[in-house]
């Protein structure tokens, strides 16, 4: 039989068991939401930013990364009168400009640093700029999607129209057909 008296008064072995769990329950929020700030900071100093412009000084059109972190560019693509070109000398050619006079640089799978800019078109002469430029965002239009060091992406126009052309995030970078992919 049990013998033993009831036990009255405080359960002060209970309150130390509750108090236990509440401060443990605390510790697991605040850990929480030290690592969700912890992810911000890093999300922001790896953030990329790419702003294209044309240099009309000396006549390019250049890309830079005016972000935080490294830009990756995943796709490009460039259109003229909303058709995709393949490459800048269909968009010479199809101007009526000599394209063998043009330099360029890939914006396929370009990565720049924070800060780093690269000319991604250099006409071969000041009239050839001033025609390419003269029906930019009008006729013609570059696209690329790039992501962060963190895969998170975003896609820009060279020549947006509207605020819906502007930087805009994106889940994942799009896949074009191999046959209409910008090829430089």
């Amino acid at each position: 039989m049990n013998d033993a008296a009831p036990r009255t008064g405080f359960d002060w072995d209970r309150v130390t068991a509750l108090s236990a769990l509440v401060v443990s329950f605390v510790a697991v929020g605040v850990a929480a939401y030290t690592a969700q700030l912890q992810r911000q900071q890093v999300r922001a100093q790896v953030w990329p930013r790419a702003q294209f412009y044309n240099a009309g000084a000396l006549g390019e059109f250049h890309l830079a990364n005016k972000g935080m972190g490294p830009l990756i560019v995943r796709s490009a693509r460039v259109t003229l009168d909303g058709k995709p070109l393949k490459d800048w000398g269909q968009l010479a050619s199809a101007l009526g400009l000599p394209p063998e006079k043009m330099g360029y640089s890939s914006l396929n799978g370009a990565v720049l640093a924070s800060g780093e800019d690269m000319t991604y078109l250099q006409p071969g002469a000041k009239e050839q700029f001033t025609a390419i430029r003269n029906v930019a965002g009008e006729r013609w239009n570059a696209t690329i999607c790039y992501c962060s060091a963190l895969d998170e992406c975003w896609t820009t126009q060279s020549h947006p129209r509207g605020t819906e052309d502007v930087t805009r995030p994106i889940d994942a970078c799009p896949r074009f057909d191999p046959a209409l992919e910008f090829e430089n």
